[in-house]
């Protein structure tokens, strides 16, 4: 099973930690935050994995040559309008993949189990798994919300009124989502890419419901991250 990570992205919100590390380079529980990402993957069944660089890619390159699963190949594309948001980073991974592959983040931390069912359910359509949430939810303002509606994903986006679902960042792509990074959604976030399938109903839902995960995006996700690592694993 192939994955592709994109780790391009600048983690202008954790400044000045990442001025001279990249986010994904930052570590949680002693290791870094990739590194986690790589483990969940193998441990779902990836062996082979694309990364998208741009900001300090060098430093992400060399490290994950170093820190990737033994048995699990690695392979590396660069982004160089990384700043243009990462609708981008997935575009610069089409020549990459010859079939469906999961999609992750290399800044969001997910439990091995929810990407194994993703991959379970992957099929010849594309698919993102979700958390179902209450409308109260404290993760409204800072996830993307999704609308989930009869197994299908019906809209999606930050701030959208009617939702009832978080994105956890996970998904499983076939090559046709290349086909939706038109010119007009190209220079943006791969988000508004989902969304457009979303709403031309090509786009599925996985109930990840009670399986964690976390987008490190501030000081207090880090935080936040530490705390669930050092969590006996039961508790997590």
């Amino acid at each position: 099973m192939h994955a592709v990570i994109l780790a391009a992205g600048d983690g202008g919100r954790l400044q000045p930690l990442t001025d001279t590390t990249p986010k994904p380079l930052l570590k949680l529980g002693g290791r870094p935050i990739v590194n986690h990402v790589l483990d969940a993957l193998f441990a779902a069944g990836v062996r082979e994995t694309t990364f998208v660089l741009g900001y300090l890619g060098g430093q992400i390159r060399i490290a994950v040559d170093n820190l990737h699963p033994c048995g699990m190949s690695i392979h590396f594309v660069e982004n160089p309008a990384f700043d243009e948001g990462n609708a981008r980073s997935l575009w610069a991974a089409r020549d990459a993949v010859d079939g469906p592959f999961l999609l992750a983040m290399a800044d969001h931390l997910v439990e091995p189990s929810l990407v194994a069912k993703v991959a379970a359910q992957g099929n010849g359509r594309c698919l993102l798994a979700v958390e179902h949430a209450p409308s109260d939810d404290v993760r409204r303002d800072e996830a993307t919300l999704a609308r989930v509606q009869d197994g299908r994903i019906v809209d999606l986006g930050k701030g959208i009124a009617d939702w009832n679902a978080l994105d956890t960042g996970v998904f499983w792509c076939t090559p046709g989502v290349f086909d939706a990074i038109t010119p007009e959604l190209r220079d943006g976030e791969a988000g508004a890419v989902f969304a457009w399938l979303a709403r031309a109903g090509k786009l599925d839902a996985v109930d990840v419901t009670g399986h964690r995960w976390l987008d490190v995006d501030t000081a207090d996700d880090l935080r936040a991250a530490d705390e669930w690592l050092a969590a006996p694993s039961g508790a997590r």
